[in-house]
């Protein structure tokens, strides 16, 4: 499993998270809420090694990452921000040779084939987030952290997302989504998590998540 377990973290006497735990496994994808400013993304980042946290641990299995550039963290998790991560004055083509990706991706993928000739800067949102996902998904990592992958992107990336996140699932991956557009999130998720006022609840997989979010507050009558 991967786990987050009693993360504190604030800044100039603010406190964001107050002794968060969260945990993936593998084989599972995991659905993380929480209204704008609540700590989301500060958590994700925390998981990923970008952000250090006041006080708690990370765990990937049962060892404790003690510091943000572990190799273990950097072969056992994959992340996507929200901001583009991406170099813009290339091409497809040249980024995923240049990054030693498996060639199948360009070759297989019908998507990344019909971009391959153009440069990333030129592509749309739907297009570039779509390339970061299945980029992300080919350095065949242990567990994966998704911050709002589907946000501004177009009904029919996100349902070809949706795809490419249960295909990972399948091969005994552990994901963990956080996004405002619950619908999509709700239909794929094993586990549910809501962050509220720097607090963490888990949400009864065996109840209406939907309802459940509702019942909770996030989401309006």
């Amino acid at each position: 499993m991967f786990v987050l377990d009693s993360i504190i973290f604030g800044y100039n006497d603010k406190l964001i998270l107050r002794g968060v735990y969260l945990s993936i496994s593998t084989n599972s994808i995991v659905g993380l809420f929480g209204l704008n400013g609540c700590g989301k993304s500060t958590l994700i980042k925390i998981g990923a090694g970008f952000v250090a946290q006041n006080d708690g641990n990370v765990f990937i299995e049962s060892d404790v990452v003690k510091n943000n550039y572990t190799v273990n963290r950097f072969k056992s998790l994959g992340y996507l921000s929200q901001e583009s991560f991406l170099p813009k004055d290339i091409t497809v083509h040249k980024f995923l040779k240049i990054c030693h990706s498996p060639m199948n991706v360009l070759n297989d993928n019908p998507i990344i084939k019909k971009l391959k000739r153009q440069k990333i800067i030129s592509l749309s949102g739907s297009e570039l987030r779509y390339l970061e996902i299945i980029f992300l998904f080919s350095l065949d990592r242990k567990y994966y952290l998704l911050d709002e992958p589907f946000t501004g992107i177009e009904p029919l990336f996100i349902e070809k997302i949706i795809d490419l996140i249960q295909k990972e699932k399948e091969k005994g991956k552990g994901i963990l989504i956080t996004d405002h557009y619950h619908r999509y999130v709700t239909e794929i998720i094993d586990k549910c998590y809501l962050m509220k006022d720097g607090y963490i609840k888990e949400i009864d997989k065996s109840k209406n998540f939907k309802k459940e979010l509702l019942n909770n507050g996030y989401l309006a009558k």
